[in-house]
């Protein structure tokens, strides 16, 4: 299973987007949660009271194989 990571606010406003993908795809391993991630991270905007954005891994149980392997939990630190 896939580590917890997190980014810092600054950090993800100022990398461009393919960047922050192979940032995150290289703690995910997969294209899919990354883009899962990426959808999260979105959604909280621009935000100026977040200090970083934490990403905690779930495992994800199914009974045939899927393309993902975990879920990820996107928590904004304020």
């Amino acid at each position: 299973m896939q580590s917890s990571f997190s980014i810092a606010r600054s950090r993800f406003s100022s990398l461009s987007d393919d960047t922050l993908r192979a940032e995150i795809q290289s703690h995910t391993g997969s294209d899919d949660e990354t883009s899962s991630i990426l959808r999260c991270l979105e959604r909280f905007g621009d935000d100026v009271s977040i200090q970083y954005y934490e990403m905690t891994p779930r495992a994800t149980r199914h009974v045939f194989h899927v393309a993902s392997r975990s879920s990820w939990t996107v928590h904004a630190v304020r």
